[in-house]
């Protein structure tokens, strides 16, 4: 398969009617078009993976296996759309984001789009070998000019309470659902043992920030399936204040979390923004 985007464009008829669905307002004749051009798509396993844009972002997409990827080529406008906003325009002038759980890059490229040209820092988590380099295919198709783009420092490797080897649990229906908790969201869809496990390593958070000389954080998103608590609440607890992100963006799985995550959180002095179905944006003392 060429490594270049744009060689497995879906052809002209079906990157109209995928643009159709790109109304940033989501009109109800997007909102009925949408399911209808998904299933043209990904259910013509023969011109998977395809090369999108959408939303200024160049992707290549298989779909079949990443609901990441469905919900924002096909729902583009309401796909963490609050979020990814917040998270561009502060990041509009530089800074530093930190991505656990990167996934296929929606929020790292995100990120990367609204710094360029600006000096900045990006550090991605995404221990999953095969979604790593669907991230990596992703930033390639994006960054081009690395002179004049923020600094992007992509890891293999996951978030945790220790350095160890943790067994990740694959979700094969949906990557992003897999996890190092097995008792995670997708677990009733996807009995343990279905998508297989494998090996990864993760390391603290703090541990992996002071490495890289990190001094501030401007945002920090974290959505790893129900072990947000296992990777958060050691940094929250030993992070000095000038390292506390000045914003987070947390999957709401605490019905998951063996610990009381954003009631640490509330013991830095965070308080939430808003709050919506999937996720919980935080700043110190909003």
């Amino acid at each position: 398969m060429s490594d270049h985007f744009g060689t497995r464009t879906p052809g002209k008829i079906r990157q109209s009617l995928v643009g159709l669905c790109h109304s940033p307002s989501g009109p109800l004749f997007s909102r009925l078009l949408a399911p209808v051009v998904r299933k043209i798509i990904t259910r013509n396993p023969a011109i998977l993976p395809v090369d999108v844009c959408v939303d200024g972002l160049n992707l290549r997409c298989r779909f079949i296996d990443n609901y990441s990827e469905k919900k924002f080529v096909f729902t583009p406008w309401r796909y963490d759309k609050q979020e990814r906003e917040l998270l561009a325009s502060l990041l509009e002038n530089g800074g530093t984001f930190v991505d656990i759980g990167a996934n296929i890059g929606l929020y790292t490229l995100t990120a990367a789009k609204a710094m360029a040209g600006k000096k900045g820092k990006i550090i991605a988590f995404e221990p999953n070998p095969e979604t790593f380099e669907r991230l990596m295919f992703n930033l390639r198709a994006n960054i081009t000019d690395f002179d004049n783009q923020p600094e992007v420092k992509v890891l293999n490797i996951g978030v945790a309470d220790q350095e160890s080897i943790f067994a990740l649990e694959v979700d094969r229906a949906n990557l992003g659902a897999s996890s190092i908790r097995s008792r995670n969201r997708q677990q009733k869809k996807n009995p343990p043992g279905k998508g297989g496990s494998m090996e990864i390593a993760c390391r603290p958070l703090l541990d992996v920030l002071w490495e890289l000389a990190v001094t501030s954080i401007d945002v920090l998103k974290i959505d790893i399936e129900g072990a947000e608590d296992i990777a958060l609440m050691p940094f929250l607890k030993k992070a000095p204040e000038t390292l506390l992100p000045k914003v987070i963006i947390t999957e709401n799985s605490p019905h998951l979390w063996d610990q009381d995550l954003y009631g640490q959180m509330a013991q830095r002095g965070y308080k939430k923004l808003f709050q919506n179905r999937m996720n919980t944006v935080s700043l110190p003392g909003c």
